[in-house]
This record gives structure tokens, C-alpha cells and sequence, in this order.
């Protein structure tokens, strides 16, 4: 009973992972047309919502080695598109100040970087909730564990969310 809510919890974590890459994708898309107004509406949200699951889900990662573990269980595919990902929202998030044209403007705006940036912790994100959820030892007590202090640290991060939006945290 307990192996099955913890594969339900991965498994809703996966469904919220994979709506979070979608509305991250769509966000970027906005960006690179030119639009923005997603992004000034919902950007930050969708930042603190891709670093917020990766917190739970760091704490499933096996020996907290995810090139090694879950990286390697994933399909071809999957990895191909997590490095893409990660890569992707690491030279426009994290570099994209440091681009400049040659005549000395930026060529990332900060709306595009702050809309890539999520794409780095959810490419992970993604990898560690696929091997997880495509496993099939549903009695493993270490994964009921790491279940348990996933579970711990997303009511941890709901916690601090909802006190941040009651104005305890300012």
C-alpha cells in the first residue's frame, strides 16, 4: 500500500514536471517572439515553481548521483533533451549578461535569460522523475524513504510559499 502512494506521488510529481516544461517552453517562446507579456506576468512565478520542484525531487536521486543513476537508466532520448535543456538554460540564464554583440549591446535580454534559466533545473528534474517512475521495484524500502523526505521537503517548500504570500517573509 505504502510502495503504491509512493509511486503515485512520483508519478503526479512527473505530470507536474512535464505542465511545468511545457509552460516554460511556451514562456520562451514568447520571449524570442518578442511578446514578453507572459514573462512579466508569470516569469518569476515559474522561476521559484522550477527551483521549488527541484528541491522534492533532489531528495529521490539515488546516492544523490543523478549522471550516474538516473541519468544512465533514462532512454537515449531523454537524455539527449535533458542536456539540450540544460545546456540551453544554462548559456542564455546564467551567461546571457556576459553575450554581447560587437558593437557592445547584449544579445540575451533579461526577459529571455530569466525565461531559460528554469529550463536547467527542470531538465534534470525530469530525468530523475522518468527513471523513478519507469522503475519497476515497488518494494524498495530506500525508495519509500527517499519518497518520505521528498514529501517532507515539498510541504517544506509549501510551506515557506504560502507564509511568503501571508507577508511573513519580507
Amino acid at each position: 500500500m505504502v510502495a503504491r502512494l509512493a509511486y503515485a506521488y512520483v508519478r503526479l510529481l512527473l505530470a507536474l514536471e512535464l505542465l511545468l516544461l511545457f509552460l516554460t517552453v511556451v514562456l520562451n517562446v514568447d520571449v524570442l517572439l518578442g511578446a514578453g507579456r507572459l514573462y512579466a506576468g508569470h516569469g518569476r512565478v515559474l522561476f521559484y515553481t522550477a527551483f521549488g520542484m527541484a528541491v522534492p525531487v533532489f531528495f529521490l536521486a539515488k546516492e544523490r548521483n543523478v549522471w550516474k543513476n538516473e541519468f544512465m537508466a533514462c532512454p537515449m532520448w531523454l537524455r539527449i533533451a535533458t542536456v539540450a535543456l540544460m545546456v540551453y538554460g544554462f548559456i542564455v540564464g546564467f551567461l546571457g549578461d556576459e553575450l554581447v554583440s560587437a558593437n557592445g549591446t547584449a544579445i540575451v535580454s533579461s526577459a529571455w535569460g530569466g525565461a531559460a534559466m528554469p529550463l536547467f533545473f527542470e531538465g534534470m528534474s525530469l530525468v530523475v522523475l522518468y527513471a523513478w517512475a519507469s522503475s519497476r521495484s515497488a518494494e524498495d524500502t530506500e525508495f519509500i524513504k527517499r519518497v518520505r523526505l521528498s514529501a517532507i521537503s515539498l510541504v517544506a517548500c509549501l510551506a515557506f510559499v504560502v507564509s511568503r504570500r501571508l507577508g511573513y517573509w519580507r
